[in-house]
């Protein structure tokens, strides 16, 4: 064998040499990184809060806390922490109008860090509404108790009135902001299955809130459609609209 292809086999060697140990520490550092790799926990940012008995649920940042609340505890943080002063509000109301406000079947409330129930974002109070009243007369009747009551100027519960449309889950309710109470919360009145929900909602963490309120005892055939904002009824259902005007709204019924 000639002294070149000597030296030709012999390099053909150290490539092959070379390229085979490449690919072994190559294949095993893979192996390492790919094992490396943590492993990737999708971990969500809300909690569900769900009240089986008032038919509702909603999402909330895991940086704010749910709860509930009633009348009696809304009477002693606002009245001074008394024995005393539970039911005084329903009291109160009764011996100004001659009436007690609607009955109470349970709230929920969402605070901040700051655990202030004077401006946490959101707040929901259900009454119970057996003769299915609308909003306005319900309005006319309770205004926004407990939160908003009693009519001191000649035109104040005229102004302060919800006149605003507003949509949660699929059922169309009233509006109105209240701008001289701290943060200005927005009152909305909503009606369904013979209950009347009011939501007081404070800053963008309210809105949000609000956005994800979903009656749980809903179907289909209740929900709100038509309106102003031309809500549409899923498939298989059609709009029976309350009147021939425009934007009206009504319910919808199955094909």
């Amino acid at each position: 064998m000639q002294k070149g292809s000597v030296q030709i086999l012999a390099l053909i060697t150290v490539v092959a040499v070379v390229v085979t140990g490449a690919y072994f520490y190559l294949s095993r550092n893979q192996n390492y990184l790919q094992s490396a790799n943590p492993i990737k926990i999708a971990i969500s940012s809300t909690k569900i809060y769900t009240n089986s008995q008032l038919d509702f649920e909603f999402s909330y940042s895991k940086d704010l806390t749910a709860k509930e609340d009633s009348e009696e505890l809304y009477n002693l943080r606002v009245v001074g922490q008394t024995v005393k002063a539970v039911s005084d509000f329903r009291k109160n109301f009764k011996d100004y109008v001659t009436y007690e406000p609607g009955k109470f079947l349970g709230a929920a409330v969402v605070l901040a860090k700051d655990n202030s129930y004077g401006t946490n974002p959101f707040t929901v109070w259900v009454f119970d509404n057996p003769n299915d009243k609308s909003i306005d007369v319900w309005y006319k009747d309770y205004w926004y108790y407990p939160f908003v009551w009693g009519d001191y100027t000649s035109m104040g519960k005229i102004t302060l009135a919800p006149k605003d449309e507003a949509t949660v889950s699929g059922q169309m309710g009233r509006s109105g902001v209240i701008d001289y109470q701290p943060g200005k919360p927005k009152f909305i009145y909503v009606s369904n299955s013979s209950k009347m929900y009011l939501f007081r909602i404070i800053g963008e963490d309210g809105d949000k809130i609000l956005s994800t309120f979903k009656f749980t005892d809903q179907s289909i055939e209740e929900q709100f459609c038509g309106g102003i904002a031309g809500i549409q009824c899923p498939s298989g259902y059609s709009c029976q609209l309350d009147g021939e005007y425009p934007d009206a709204g009504g319910k919808c019924i199955k094909n």
